[in-house]
């Protein structure tokens, strides 16, 4: 009897009740907290990137004469992107000539690095001529920071999980 009464009065007490409900919305004001980070992480990444990728076009459009490699210009976004992890291994560049018949675009789905190593994509660099319409698109395999923040559920994503940040841009060579 003694036991039970201890019971009961352990039960109507009310002084632990604040503890409770910590326990209960600490987890899921972390989660939000968590996937704010994440998410500012990632379009500070996009944002990098896509301002890299305009000083290389810069670059590019102005010196049409001059031979530049898939290299030189991706260690030049490199360069100008320290907040992309291994960018030298994830960074990849297609640059090519736009036909000014169709102005056929390529898929975007097959330009990321694959880094399951399945595939390697078929991508080109065709640095053109004077007064060429020319596509340059840079793609980057970045992991996500924290796994569990449930960020990224339908982002383009590979075999490995990597999320693919994708930068675009269209410009002319210049004449000489």
């Amino acid at each position: 009897m003694r036991g039970l009464s201890f019971i009961s009065r352990f039960w109507r007490r009310e002084d632990a009740s604040a503890t409770v409900e910590f326990v209960i919305v600490f987890p899921l004001v972390l989660l939000v907290f968590i996937a704010a980070f994440e998410t500012a992480m990632l379009l500070t990444r996009q944002v990098m990137l896509e301002k890299a990728l305009d000083g290389a076009v810069r670059y590019l459009r102005l010196t049409a004469g001059v031979s530049a490699t898939h290299e030189e210009i991706r260690n030049n976004i490199c360069a100008n992107t320290p907040v992309l992890p291994d960018c030298e291994n994830s960074l990849l560049l297609d640059v090519r000539v736009i036909d000014e018949t169709t102005y056929a675009l390529p898929d975007y789905q097959l330009l990321c690095v694959d880094r399951a190593g399945t595939a390697t994509p078929a991508n080109v660099f065709s640095p053109g001529m004077n007064n060429q319409l020319m596509l340059i698109r840079a793609c980057a395999a970045v992991d996500r920071i924290l796994p569990i923040s449930g960020l990224g559920l339908e982002l383009t994503r590979d075999e490995t999980g990597a999320i693919h940040l994708l930068a675009a841009n269209i410009f002319v060579n210049e004449p000489q």
